[in-house]
């Protein structure tokens, strides 16, 4: 049924306000009890937490292909009037538009957690509501999303992962008040998110239908295998999986704190990776080349955690379309342009399922990128989904964390084969080093548009890029990765 996933997730919505759920004030007392009385209300709280992340100032937008990307450097800014975008990727962060555009970020991250704190205030004396495992699923998306928008946070807000001090760095909020929150130290903040991640783990563990049922039964409309609609569609949920994946993709963010945090990292990632339904079928699995043929460009096979977004092909249009600013300049040659040649080398691209008719000329030295725009009529579990978490992730960082080449370069040519892309070993001289250029350059041109390139520069504190790229494009000093938080305390509620 065509636009089945969204009907199902804003199914809620239909006999109330968007406004009425997601306006969780603490003076609303009255309002707040009428929610909680019931399975339902909590329910519609969490959907409204799912709809706030679709914001254009986080992950439908700003977050995903946007600022964040641009701080990547990986659109540039065609129109010279537009100063502050020049400025924001240029790494100037004093103009007063950049500093409202992450002040937005910022406050809209807080307002995602202010939603789902409301839930997790309440819940526990409200256990009595809940049939079957609904309480643990609930409870247990509600501590995920509320780790997941703290690193995230984090990640942009917060230091260098590598220059770690005393200082106190970002407040981790678990109540919704209007009362100023204090900032915590980088090591309570880090606890304070893999302590919800701990808790939303053994929540889910047992309840969550994902680990029994494949993602085919679990989108099927015709013979569903769950009763309650709302126990369906678990991609474009936090669910167990995506749990693991976030601890994996933390855990590698700590590995300067403590080298332990390493192997942390590899065990989460791997658990995703051989995770299996009651069949014995994996869960997941890497995109591959019938995908991109089928125009599922963003690889849904490989989705851990999606937003499902009814209008995205609108938004991708507006936004990757002949009308969208969202491009690179550069320069074509003989051999395909300049600076894209960097990330997907001639030698290289020829089966790259991430090359292979991605990128189209809109104008003379303008490209644009297709990951967004796909084709009609497929499925909207494919086509409406804007990724979270991905299974690639998961194999790049199992190679990066791997204790030894051999096994490094295990996980990394199953990779390599599953993308189009020629394997090379780790240069034996060197093989952390050369495997750090390597996971570098994947991470831009696996995650291209969905914001993660930033984070993999701030992580590895990439001053220039890697030796061999035929243009430097991007070149930071420390500074750049300081992105400013609001001038003004915010309020950490969800007005």
């Amino acid at each position: 049924m065509k636009r089945i996933l969204t009907t199902i997730i804003l199914l809620s919505i239909l006999s109330t306000s968007c406004k009425k759920f997601l306006d969780v004030r603490p003076q609303g007392k009255s309002t707040q009890e009428e929610l909680f009385k019931t399975q339902k209300g909590f329910r519609d709280v969490l959907t409204g937490a799912y709809i706030r992340m679709k914001g254009g100032s986080i992950y439908g937008g700003d977050m995903m292909w946007g600022n964040v990307e641009y701080l990547a450097i990986n659109w540039d800014n065609p129109n010279s009037a537009n100063i502050s975008r020049t400025k924001l990727i240029n790494g100037d962060y004093t103009d007063q538009t950049v500093k409202d555009w992450f002040s937005s970020t910022y406050e809209n991250l807080y307002k995602v957690i202010a939603d789902v704190n409301g839930i997790l205030e309440n819940i526990d004396a409200k256990k009595a509501v809940f049939t079957g495992g609904n309480y643990e699923i609930v409870k247990g998306e509600a501590l995920t999303l509320r780790a997941f928008c703290h690193f995230d946070a984090l990640r942009m807000f917060g230091p260098l992962p590598t220059n770690i001090t005393a200082n106190s760095v970002l407040p981790y909020v678990k109540t919704v008040t209007k009362n100023t929150h204090l900032p915590l130290s980088y090591v309570e903040f880090a606890k304070s998110i893999l302590s919800d991640l701990e808790e939303a783990e053994a929540l889910l563990k047992d309840v969550d239908p994902i680990r029994k049922y494949s993602i085919a039964q679990l989108n099927s409309t015709v013979t569903p295998v769950v009763n309650d609609p709302y126990l369906q569609y678990r991609q474009v949920r936090m669910n167990y999986y995506a749990v693991l994946a976030l601890k994996a993709r933390v855990y590698l963010w700590l590995v300067p704190l403590d080298n332990a945090n390493k192997q942390n990292a590899a065990r989460y990632a791997k658990m995703v990776i051989d995770a299996v339904d009651d069949n014995g079928a994996h869960t997941f699995r890497l995109g591959v080349e019938t995908d991109r043929a089928a125009e599922d460009y963003t690889m849904s096979a490989e989705h851990i955690s999606a937003l499902s977004v009814y209008n995205l092909e609108d938004i991708a249009n507006s936004s990757f379309g002949k009308d969208g600013g969202l491009l690179r300049i550069d320069y074509p040659s003989g051999d395909g342009y300049f600076y894209l040649n960097n990330l997907f080398p001639p030698s290289e691209r020829l089966a790259d399922i991430r090359w292979k008719d991605m990128w189209t000329l809109k104008a003379s030295t303008q490209v644009m990128y297709k990951k967004f725009i796909q084709k009609k009529g497929l499925p909207d579990y494919q086509v409406l989904q804007i990724p979270l978490l991905r299974l690639s992730e998961m194999y790049l960082i199992g190679t990066e964390c791997a204790e030894s080449k051999t096994e490094a370069e295990g996980i990394y040519i199953a990779y390599c084969v599953k993308k189009g892309i020629p394997f090379t070993s780790f240069n034996v001289n060197d093989w952390t080093g050369d495997r750090r250029n390597k996971m570098i350059r994947e991470y831009v041109r696996e995650f291209y548009a969905e914001g993660q390139s930033f984070f993999t520069f701030k992580r590895y504190n990439v001053t220039t890029l890697p030796s061999g790229w035929t243009g430097s494009y991007y070149n930071a000093k420390p500074e750049r990765y300081l992105i400013p938080k609001p001038d003004r305390e915010i309020s950490y509620t969800n007005n």
